[in-house]
């Protein structure tokens, strides 16, 4: 079987409701990184800021109607799923069974779930509202997005942490390998939620101006992989080729999210050596730095080991966006747009190093 292809992009994501948004704000030097503030929060100096999208409509993609009974992960993923079928020029209708969708999420369910165990804590079990309840799992967002556009092939949700959506995108192709599917939703979606911000601000893992850390992010981004011969058939528009796709694993503390620099290494190479490339192949690295010193030292290291003195041009959107899962798969709807706008760029590396030794790295190639 030829590799996988990428036929359509979206994002939605504190810097824009669509990828193009999102694109141009990047491009610009934009970051949506800002405070939080909030009655009870800690000390200033212990304050971590976010990157919230904040108002948002899901106007045109889907009436305020049906939006009202979705939690926010799960109107983020509706939005990004009807962007990239409309990018993709992509109908379900006809395709249904042979139609997946595959998200990964870190924080989906987060606010329906704290609300309702608020409720059940502060008021009474009689008091916690039953329309919050369909929404405070994981998959939530997967099943609404399925729901409203008519999908009936595999349905996956990926929950591990950081590199969610490049994990989605792992099984994606295996699915696509087993041909029980044809064309699959890939991407990742989040919500941002304030107990979850200073939880992870009580165990320290989160910036603030006392000490390094990440900075949480929210959105959501969904490409549409197809297998190239049924992309062909139907006339699709291909962006890009998943050239090198691997996993890697090594027992690591998620507590003090350390990473191994030849574990990260090991799965870069073996992403090149899948696609057929040598290191000076690869024309942009999307880097997975967001700020944890561990991770991000590792990386550095791990760059350098890979590619020697001469590295490639690289781009930390997680610097603007903050972390969570979605922000993996924007990164690979920016990078699928890229090549999209520019097949000379060259292949391009998406580094995903996840706490606790969950590392993935793929490679995206023009057409």
């Amino acid at each position: 079987m030829k590799a996988p292809v990428i036929t359509g992009e979206s994002a939605v994501t504190a810097l824009g409701r669509t990828l193009a948004e999102t694109r141009a704000a990047l491009a610009a030097g934009r970051s949506a990184v800002g405070p939080v503030e909030d009655d009870g929060a800690p000390p200033a100096a212990d304050r971590s800021p976010a990157a919230r999208i904040g108002a948002f409509t899901t106007e045109p993609e889907l009436p305020k109607s049906k939006a009202r009974r979705l939690d926010r992960g799960s109107q983020y993923a509706v939005v990004a799923v009807k962007q990239a079928l409309a990018d993709a020029l992509y109908t379900v209708a006809g395709r249904e069974e042979r139609t997946g969708i595959l998200l990964g999420t870190g924080s989906a369910g987060a606010g329906p779930l704290t609300e309702f165990e608020r409720q059940m804590a502060v008021e009474s079990p009689d008091s916690a509202s039953p329309f919050l309840f369909p929404n405070t799992v994981a998959n939530a967002p997967a099943s609404q997005a399925a729901i409203e556009v008519g999908i009936k092939g595999p349905n996956v949700t990926i929950t591990q942490k950081d590199s969610s959506a490049l994990n989605a995108l792992f099984y994606a192709r295996m699915l696509l390998v087993d041909g029980r599917a044809d064309a699959l939703l890939v991407g990742a979606a989040d919500e941002w939620n304030l107990v979850y911000h200073r939880a992870y601000e009580r165990v320290h893992a989160t910036r603030t101006e006392r000490r390094p850390g990440f900075v949480l992010g929210e959105g959501a981004a969904v490409v549409l992989v197809e297998d190239e011969t049924a992309a062909r058939a139907r006339g699709a528009r291909i962006d890009a080729r998943i050239a090198g796709l691997a996993s890697r694993g090594a027992a690591l503390s998620p507590q003090k999210r350390r990473a191994e620099p030849a574990v990260l290494a090991a799965a870069m190479r073996d992403a090149l050596d899948q696609a057929g490339l040598a290191p000076s192949g690869i024309g942009l690295v999307h880097l997975s730095r967001n700020g944890s010193p561990f991770t991000d030292a590792a990386e550095s290291v791990a760059l350098t080991d890979v590619f020697g003195a001469q590295l490639p041009r690289t781009v930390a959107v997680k610097d603007s966006l903050g972390e969570n899962p979605a922000i993996g798969a924007i990164q690979v709807a920016l990078a699928a747009a890229e090549l999209r706008a520019d097949p000379g760029t060259g292949a391009i590396l998406i580094d995903a190093f996840g706490a606790g030794g969950n590392v993935l790295a793929a490679v995206l190639t023009a057409p």
